[in-house]
Order: structure tokens, then C-alpha cells, then sequence
């Protein structure tokens, strides 16, 4: 029989290990509670640390007073404190200047607000550092949310932001806000893996890390002009990408962005997707595969087309294009009824519609594809003759097999030969390409937009890099929305900064016809700075100003910290980034 649970509180010295090697030393108090049905944390207390490579307890550095906390003692007493101030003046400058921190303080209470934000800007500070470090990094740099950021506290502000849908929808609204008129969006996923075995949305699907976990999908919607993040969501780990536009569509409609185009890639090609889009009134582009029918008709009839000059792109002279413009039919399953097309709610209905198909061929990419193609036959032709059959290879590996490989076996000796007219039919669409769209008539305009749908991996690189995005670390779905949203506005952060530091790259050592920019010794410091800034990375950029400390003594002092220990380069990147250096 089970030992029955006592409701005392139990106090327990715990030895947490740091990455650093040290081992903080913790007093915690538990109680079990009998509805949740396990041990909950009471409150815990540092007692000490045991420093790397010892084996003596010795004190922590003591917290930091609460702001405006009064002594009770009489006697004057002089208080300093030292503070890293350069990474976190920029950080501040990017927050307030993109508008990220005033979104969210207009949505939200002042101490949640403050969290976020804070969670966000350690993020990006430390490039993706795990959380629970924030405890010892708030007391040599200064947050928003002054008290200390334990695991309970941003465990509960997860749990509370993953509830409030109003403040996530009214943020991403505010990213649109600052888009172009009709804004350009970029719509791609990617899969986050999980251990957790609570999560709901974590399921086994594609793994685009092949990592063998369960994953959660994130959505993403990504401005192509400004280069910012725009808005997200999460969907189950097996969802097929084809499927998840509709839900997109319903959110930019919340989002009141009608107007958007939206650029996809092949994954999210289906005539029920463009029938999606052309019904919601969306201007699209999406990558589609030549092998579908019509396309492959319509590129039958115009491959002797390919060679002339004037079809040459002017921006990319390897790759040649040409437009069709053509009446397609769609189908669409009403919503509502209609008494004057004598249509039901759920019954299809057919339309028609003018779009563009812009076919592309590049000789490179078919140099490119034959090769890689010839090596997979080679891989398959060699597993074969080694004894392997249909139970040992995948479903569309077999598939290659049958089609392109002719097998004869002779008691035991098995003889593999090519299907030499199968690999030439094949071969013959290698290098080609192709875009449909409702808007975009000129093939070269269509292709530019396209390919910088690019940046939007880029996107999904720098958060599973530098937002601790590559594990859900999570264990409900309200905490995982939460956790994703405070990842999202560091990356925004990140995107925003990055943003400006290209812009500023464009525009160093450029003469402008003022005397006083265009002097010699300027062009100079200018080129020293754009070299620095083209092999610098972000990260190692907001490093190199996080060594410039603050002594708060005195406002004198917090005066002059920019001028006695700025070099001339570093003054001048703070300057052309627009923070104050006073």
C-alpha cells in the first residue's frame, strides 16, 4: 500500500551545476499539493556556490536592492554599482526606434510588458542562450524588469501570454503598420523538434532537422521589403505544408492586410490553395513543379524559345524566362449560401480566372540536377546489387527503382542496367522552372520577388540560432506560445538591427558631394568601419560594445563613459546607428 502524503513542508539543499563549471548551492522548500498531484516549490534560496575546481561553499554576490529601496541606517552611505552599458544602450536604441517596445507596452500591463522585453533582450545579448542564465547576467546588465528573472517567473508570464491572444494579434498587427502599402509576404514553415510527451501539437511528421523527435510546425509571415518579421503561428508537427494556408488567410483577414502579396514556395502548391487566394482577393506568386499537366503542356510548346537573347533575364543573364497568360479554372467549396447562383453552403462551386505562368530555364541548374540525379541512381543501382529490396528502401526510392532501373536476377548474381528512355525523358525538364501568379505579368519582376522569399530562411536559421528556438522547451501548449512569442520579438530585435546595419553598409565610404563627409580622412574612417561591419557578425557586433561599463556614482561619470573609452570607428557606428552618446 502507498505511503499516504503528508502536507508537511520539506526543505531539500539542492547543487545545481553551471555551464561555467560551478555549482550554485540552493535551499528549496516543497509541499505536496493533493489536486495538482506532485511537490510544488514553496520557495527556494541561494545559500552559496562552490566555485570550479573547489570544494569550499563560499557567498554569492548579493542581490541587488529594489530601485528606490531606502537604508535604515543614518549614516551616509556611499553606494556604487557596476554595470555593462554599451550592448544594452544599442539594444534599447533598436527597441524604441523599430517601435517593438511601444507595441508592446500599449498592449499589455506594465510589469508583463517589462518581461517580455527583457526575456527578448537577453536573447538576442547572448545569442540564444538557455533562460535559466538570465539570473546571474541581470547583475552586470541592466533590464526593463528590474527584479529577478527566475524560472518561475518566466514560466508563469508564458503561461499568461500564451493565453492572451489580444496582445500576440495586436503586436503583429503593429509589424504590418510599418510595411509597405501593398507589402510583399513571404509564407514558409518550419519544424522545432520536442522530448515533451504533453504536448499536443507535438507529432511525428517530416523533421526537417531528421533528428527523429516529434515536432511542432511554425508558420511564419515575413516582410520581403522591410525585411521584418510580420506575425506567426503553430500547427501540429504532421501537417503537410500544402494544407496550412487556409488558416494564414483567415489570420491576415483578422490582420485587415487584403492587399498583401503572398509568395510561397512548391510545398504549398495546390489548385485548392490558388483557389484559396484568388477567392480571399490575395495577389500571390508560388513556386509550382513543371511536371504538373497543364504546365508541362504549356512548356512542350515553347521549348525552342528558351535560346533567343531577348529572353534572357536582365539581372541574371543564365537564367531565360518567358509569360503566358492564361484563363484557368478553379474550383471552391462555398462557406455560405448563394440563392442566386442556386448554391448551398459546402456545395463547389467553378470559376474562372486570368493568371500568369512564368517558365523559366537556367543551363546551370540543369548541370546541377543531372548530376545529382545520376547520383542517386548510382547510390540505387549499388544497393540493389548488394541484395537490398523494396522493404529496405523508401517508398519513393522504390518508386525510382521501377521506373528507372531494369533488374534481372540470375539464381543468386542480380544484374542492374538503366532504363535509358525513362532517364531521357526525365533529363529533358532539368533546368526548368516555374511561377504562377495573379499579379506580377513581367517574368523578371516575378523572379526578383520570388527569390528574395530567400530571406525568410534566413529568418527561420536565426531563431533556432540565436532565440533558442532548435527545442520547444515547453511542457503545455499555453507556456510553448508564449515561449515562441517572446522568441519572435527577439528576433524581430535581431532582424531590425540587421536591417540597419545592411542599410549602413550601402552608404560608408560613398562620396556624396559634401566636402566635410567627403573628406579624405572621413572616406577612410568610413572604410575602416564598413570593413569591420562586412566581417563582424551581429552578434560579435553588439559584443564588442558590451565590454563599456557604467559606475553609477554620479551623472558626471554616466557622462563621459562614451568619451573615455570609444575609439573613433565605434563612436562613429553609434552615431550613423542613431544612438546617444551623451
Amino acid at each position: 500500500m502507498a505511503k499516504k502524503c503528508s502536507d508537511e513542508i520539506v526543505t531539500r539543499t539542492i547543487h545545481q551545476r553551471q555551464k561555467n563549471g560551478d555549482i550554485y548551492v540552493i535551499e528549496r522548500k516543497t509541499q505536496y499539493d493533493p489536486e495538482k498531484k506532485y511537490n510544488v516549490v514553496l520557495s527556494s534560496k541561494m545559500l552559496g556556490k562552490i566555485p570550479f575546481g573547489e570544494n569550499q561553499v563560499v557567498p554569492t554576490r548579493p542581490k541587488r536592492p529594489s530601485k528606490g529601496k531606502v537604508s535604515n541606517s543614518t549614516a551616509p552611505v556611499l553606494t556604487a554599482r557596476r554595470m555593462r552599458v554599451g550592448m544594452m544602450d544599442i539594444i534599447d536604441h533598436i527597441g524604441k526606434a523599430s517601435g517593438i517596445d511601444e507595441a508592446i507596452y500599449a498592449n499589455t500591463d506594465l510589469g508583463t510588458a517589462q518581461k517580455i522585453i527583457s526575456l527578448a533582450r537577453y536573447l538576442l545579448a547572448t545569442n540564444g542562450q538557455s533562460l535559466p542564465g538570465i539570473v546571474a547576467w541581470q547583475y552586470s546588465h541592466s533590464l526593463p524588469y528590474e527584479d529577478e528573472i527566475s524560472e518561475d517567473t518566466y514560466h508563469d508570464l508564458f503561461c499568461s501570454v500564451g493565453q492572451n491572444e489580444s496582445l500576440m494579434q495586436s503586436f503583429f498587427a503593429s509589424r504590418l503598420q510599418g510595411c509597405e502599402e501593398q507589402p510583399v509576404l513571404a509564407y514558409d514553415s518550419t519544424t522545432i523538434s520536442t522530448y515533451s510527451q504533453q504536448l499536443p501539437e507535438a507529432r511525428y511528421g517530416f523533421n526537417k532537422a531528421h533528428d527523429r523527435l516529434e515536432t511542432v510546425k511554425l508558420l511564419s509571415l515575413y516582410s520581403i521589403g522591410t525585411r521584418q518579421p510580420v506575425a506567426f503561428a503553430k500547427q501540429p508537427g504532421n501537417q503537410p505544408d500544402v494544407i496550412t494556408i487556409e488558416n494564414t488567410l483567415k489570420q491576415l483577414q483578422v490582420l485587415n492586410i487584403g492587399s498583401a502579396e503572398i509568395v510561397t514556395d512548391n510545398g504549398y502548391y495546390s489548385e485548392k490553395n490558388l483557389a484559396e487566394l484568388l477567392h480571399a482577393h490575395f495577389s500571390f506568386i508560388t513556386l509550382a513543379k513543371v511536371n504538373l499537366k497543364w504546365i508541362r503542356q504549356e512548356l512542350n510548346s515553347r521549348l525552342d524559345k528558351f535560346r533567343s537573347t531577348s529572353s534572357a533575364c536582365p539581372f541574371d543573364t543564365n537564367t531565360h524566362g518567358l509569360t503566358v497568360m492564361l484563363m484557368h479554372e478553379f474550383s471552391h467549396i462555398r462557406r455560405y449560401g448563394s440563392s442566386k447562383k442556386d448554391l448551398k453552403g459546402g456545395d463547389e462551386e467553378t470559376f474562372r480566372r486570368r493568371i500568369y505562368l512564368h517558365l523559366y530555364f537556367n543551363p546551370m541548374r540543369r548541370v546541377e540536377q543531372d548530376a545529382s540525379f545520376d547520383s542517386d541512381l548510382f547510390e540505387l543501382k549499388s544497393l540493389i546489387e548488394e541484395g537490398k529490396g523494396e522493404q529496405d528502401l523508401s517508398e519513393n526510392a522504390w518508386i525510382k527503382v521501377q521506373k528507372y532501373l531494369y533488374i534481372r536476377r540470375y539464381g543468386s548474381k542480380v544484374t542492374v542496367t538503366f532504363n535509358e528512355n525513362a532517364i531521357a525523358e526525365e533529363k529533358k525538364y532539368h533546368g526548368y522552372f516555374a511561377l504562377v501568379s495573379n499579379c506580377e505579368k513581367a517574368p523578371f519582376e516575378c523572379l526578383r520577388k520570388y527569390r528574395k522569399r530567400e530571406t525568410i530562411e534566413s529568418f527561420f536559421e536565426s531563431g533556432k540560432q540565436r532565440a533558442d528556438g532548435s527545442r520547444t522547451r515547453a511542457w503545455t501548449s499555453d507556456a510553448l506560445m508564449g515561449r515562441m512569442f517572446v522568441q519572435f520579438v527577439a528576433l524581430c530585435y535581431y532582424e531590425y538591427l540587421s536591417e540597419q546595419i545592411r542599410e549602413m553598409k550601402q552608404t560608408l565610404a560613398i562620396e556624396d558631394g559634401n566636402p566635410e563627409h567627403d573628406s579624405k580622412n572621413n572616406i577612410k574612417m568610413e572604410s575602416k568601419l564598413k570593413s569591420w561591419l562586412k566581417n563582424t557578425p551581429v552578434y560579435l557586433i553588439l559584443q564588442w560594445f558590451d565590454v563599456i561599463e557604467e559606475v553609477p556614482v554620479s551623472s558626471k561619470l554616466h557622462e563621459k563613459r562614451w568619451t573615455t573609452e570609444l575609439i573613433e570607428r565605434d563612436r562613429m557606428f553609434l552615431t550613423k546607428l542613431g544612438v546617444r552618446l551623451s
